[in-house]
This record gives structure tokens, sequence and C-alpha cells, in this order.
């Protein structure tokens, strides 16, 4: 059984592999001032007993100061090998940016996991902390992609700039126009987010000249999956992309 760990802004998901199956899949909230004895702890906890021993893990991060204590955790929990997505991995995919060592994990993971499934061309929209594209052209090559603030840094600072507005559940309303001040801020985070992911796919591919297959992943993109058309929702994209690349590594 192989171990992936996803260290995101938000979330650390972990997923275990088994015969290119994934069998077990667990979340912990990501807390920058816990030690690896912590995150150990934690993941202990969250298994139960119900798995000892991993041939091997391998985490991506894109959390910088978390990603030594989660490699020591995994290590001290199942005793194993553990690699870091890097630029020493190799992922099949070439990178075709301006300077790939400014490349988030995050992006590799999810494009790695969208060409098991799909053929490219094709967009990835992860929905997260931060909510990205990554655009694989028809060669297969990473080319590029769009940050932008997700749905919770969007509700944070429309919040913390108008006084008379506040934190409300990010969930789709019934109605495009708000009857009330939840609504019409539902509205706008949650409709906001997936008309602009749309229009990103769709110029996207006025840019490229060629129709595109249209992805979306993340912790948010449950919320918007039936709001957004022609898109085809997979839920654990990354974990996928990282299993995939401890293959091709191993």
């Amino acid at each position: 059984m192989i171990l992936c760990v996803e260290c995101g802004n938000t979330a650390i998901k972990l997923g275990f592999y088994d015969e290119d199956e994934l069998k077990y899949r667990y979340s912990l909230q990501t807390i920058d001032n816990l030690s690896s004895d912590d995150y150990a702890v934690k993941v202990k906890i969250l298994l139960d007993g119900k798995i000892n021993e991993i041939e091997g893990a391998i985490v991506s991060s894109v959390v910088p100061t978390l990603t030594n204590v989660i490699v020591r955790a995994v290590k001290q929990l199942f005793n194993c090998e553990v690699k870091v997505l890097n630029n020493s991995l190799k992922t099949k995919i070439p990178i075709k940016i301006d300077n790939p060592k400014e490349l988030g994990t995050d992006f590799l993971c999810t494009a790695v996991g969208a060409l098991r499934k799909y053929k490219a061309p094709f967009v990835v929209a992860d929905l997260g902390t931060a909510t990205k594209l990554s655009v694989i052209d028809k060669n297969g090559a990473l080319i590029g992609g769009i940050i932008t603030a997700g749905m919770k840094v969007s509700m944070n600072s429309l919040v913390g700039s108008a006084a008379q507005l506040y934190q409300v559940e990010i969930a789709a309303p019934k109605k495009i126009v708000g009857k009330n001040t939840i609504e019409c801020i539902q509205s706008g985070i949650v409709y906001g987010q997936a008309y602009m992911v749309s229009e990103f796919a769709r110029r996207i591919e006025s840019e490229l000249g060629y129709k595109i297959e249209r992805i979306l992943t993340g912790g948010y993109a449950k919320i918007i999956r039936n709001e957004i058309i022609c898109f085809h929702y997979e839920e654990d994209l990354g974990l996928d992309g990282l299993y995939q690349i401890y293959l091709i590594n191993k």
C-alpha cells in the first residue's frame, strides 16, 4: 500500500492506494505550528488501527514550512521511504512556462492525474484556498495557467472590507437573485466562481484555437459541480496524480 499526502494551505489530504485503487481517504486541517509528533498522533487517531504498514509514501506540499514536518510524521508512523515532489522527480509532462521551478506541486499533481483519464488538450480547474487553472496543450505540455482567490478567501476579503457584511455559509442559493443578504453573498461568491471558471475555459479555447476537455477538482468543487456546465468532476484528481508520480519514480 502506498501513502500519498497533499499538504495544502487549508487541508492535508491523505490517500492510501493499493493496486492502483484508492482504498482509504482522510483529511486533516492544516495547522502551521504543529510538530511532526502532533501530526503523527492526529494521523494515528484517524487511521484507528486500519493501516499499520505501507510500502512507501510521497508528499506534495505548497506549504514549505510544513513539508519536512509532514515527512517526519510519516516516517515516524510507518518507518518507510518518503519521496517529496520537487523538480528532481519525473512526471512525464513537459513544462513549457517561463520558470518551471516556480510551478506549484498542486498544478503538477492535478495535471498528471488528469492525463491518466483524459486525452490532451484540457484545462484543470482546482478550487481550493486559491482557484487555479492549469492548461495542457494538444501536445501534452503544461503551458501555463491562472491563479485567483478561492471562495473562502473571497468571502474573507469581502467581509473584512465591508462593515455591514458578515460571514455566511459557502453554499449555492436556489436562485441567482438573492432575496436577503445571505443569499446575495452566496450568489456572488459561489455563482461568481462558477461563471468565472466557465468563462476562463472559453477564453483559453479561444486563445489556443481548438477545443479542450474541462476538468473540475478541489475542495470547493463539490459546491459548484452542478452549477458549472461542460466540466468533468474528479474528486481525487490531485491524489491520483501524486500516486502516478510515485509509480513513475519507483
